[in-house]
């Protein structure tokens, strides 16, 4: 739309009564009046404080600028015609030659601004705050993880004591019962025992008595009068691990002949035998699976066999590069969970799990060897793993940890909840720890030339037992109707300590 400043000037003369003379100089027009504001020389906007407007004389100007002039003004006046104005003369106006900067995208950017810096403010308040939230919890952090160092590691006797609210039970163990197994010298030929309560038998490991056969076998007794039943002769070479079913009549046993074989405990005749390539170190049955047993080799590989079918492995578990032996062997067995195998090797443990395809996953546990044993616990969902010092430890451990499951990155590792403190040493490869009845860890002490007691649920010691001739070969816990055992193994005998919580 045109702007006709002098229509609007002559209506305005006529209305106030005024002739307007043919020979009245013309308003002075200034060539920048359609691209700036005569007043200060910008360029006009068509929104905000300098939108253009023009008096009721026809001029234009900025509005913040025309409205300054005019109370800076007593006799209010244009700035550039001098005719008598009011501020109610004001008009905003369009111009169609008029050159205008389009200020709504501006002022648009201008409130986003001004919304994110709110935001970013208030950001960094949250920040701020969960800063000094993480603070406190790491000083938190830092003095629990101070505090289970020093209760694992056996820490000041009376500071324990005022941190543990309850009373702690001792136990006191009492020599039941000694058997006899070898009567010969050196005879570290019973390495290992298992014991079946269901079953009503303790099964031995061991040398023939007799020139008959010359081998090792099992010596079979019974649990109820500790009397041997039979003899069962199996190998040439002596019985490293053995394993009874959690289910069956059957017990698995695994030689440096280089053979597993698989007995029924009731006639006591072999029922399958396995040569291998490698000797055999570590055995053990999946308890989620009744027909499937484990084998760990001397050169580092698990082997899972199928009895329906012992013509070779299901599947091989090893590490690459890795051919240390397998000292122990177990499956861990929660029905909503996959399977997993837990392996100790002389230098490292791992889990391996299984997926739905049939191939396994790897994962190195965090814990310290050399080890010299590994059981798992159904019960109470956790392991125990016994280890030699090496040179960064000077002592034995006997460690009870948990598996978990992290989420970045997806993988099995343990958690450990106390590491006992055993001797400075540790002479044989031997089974020094089990889990006992009432939430106990039993470990051996060499330099105490005793057994430990442990509460789990406390970590303190809570009784001890001596051992004859300071050896332990394996050791198990026991939970009958009669009470409740300590069995251990050494040289020559087995005994049976029966245990009273005072």
């Amino acid at each position: 739309m045109d702007v006709e400043i002098f229509n609007e000037v002559e209506d305005s003369a006529e209305d106030g009564g005024l002739e307007l003379s043919s020979q009245s100089a013309p308003i002075p027009f200034d060539d920048d009046d359609g691209s700036t504001c005569p007043v200060c020389l910008e360029s006009w906007t068509n929104c905000g404080d300098h939108r253009i407007c023009c008096l009721k004389c026809g001029h234009l100007f900025g509005y913040k600028c025309i409205v300054r002039w005019l109370d800076s003004q007593t006799k209010k006046s244009c700035p550039t015609c001098k005719l008598p104005v009011r501020k109610s003369d004001l008009r905003f106006i369009y111009a169609k030659k008029l050159i205008a900067i389009d200020s709504i995208e501006l002022e648009s950017m201008r409130e986003q601004l001004e919304n994110a810096l709110m935001q970013k403010n208030i950001a960094l308040q949250s920040v701020s705050k969960y800063i000094s939230r993480e603070q406190v919890l790491q000083s938190e952090i830092e003095q629990l993880r101070k505090k289970v160092q020093e209760l694992t590691l056996g820490a000041n006797r009376s500071d324990f004591r005022m941190s543990v609210q309850c009373p702690i039970n001792r136990v006191r163990l009492y020599m039941e019962k000694t058997i006899e197994v070898c009567n010969k010298n050196s005879c570290r030929d019973c390495r290992v025992f298992d014991i079946s309560e269901s079953k009503n038998i303790i099964l031995i490991a061991s040398r023939s008595s007799t020139d008959l056969f010359g081998g090792f076998g099992l010596k079979k007794l019974s649990l109820s009068n500790y009397k041997q039943v039979k003899f069962i002769p199996l190998h040439k070479g002596p019985i490293r691990d053995m394993c009874l079913h959690p289910i069956d009549n059957k017990v698995l046993t695994v030689s440096a002949d280089r053979k597993f074989k698989i007995i029924d405990t009731d006639n006591t005749q072999t029922i399958f035998t396995v040569n291998m390539e490698s000797a055999p170190w570590s055995c053990s049955w999946n308890p989620k699976k009744s027909d499937e047993l484990l084998v760990g080799t001397q050169n580092g590989t698990v082997n899972i066999f199928d009895i329906r079918n012992l013509n070779g492995p299901v599947h091989s578990l090893n590490i690459p590069g890795d051919f240390n032996p397998v000292v122990s062997v177990a499956t861990v067995n929660e029905p909503l969970c996959p399977d997993v195998v837990l392996v100790a090797k002389l230098t490292t443990a791992w889990a391996f799990e299984c997926n739905s395809d049939g191939t396994f996953n790897r994962y190195l546990l965090p814990l310290e060897g050399p080890f010299l044993s590994m059981t798992y616990e159904e019960k109470s969902k956790q392991m125990l793993v016994s280890s030699r010092p090496n040179s960064q430890i000077n002592f034995a451990r006997h460690t009870v940890a948990y598996l978990e499951r992290t989420s970045e990155p997806d993988t099995i590792s343990c958690n450990i909840v106390h590491a006992f403190k055993g001797g400075c040493t540790a002479k044989l490869l031997a089974k020094t720890s089990c889990f006992l009845p009432n939430n106990i860890v039993a470990g051996h002490h060499e330099t105490r030339k005793s057994i430990l007691l442990y509460s789990i649920n406390t970590g303190e010691e809570v009784g001890s037992c001596p051992t004859h001739d300071n050896l332990v070969l394996d050791m198990k816990g026991l939970d009958t109707a009669s009470g409740k055992f300590l069995v251990y193994l050494n040289e020559k005998k087995i005994e049976f300590f029966k245990f009273n919580v005072s």
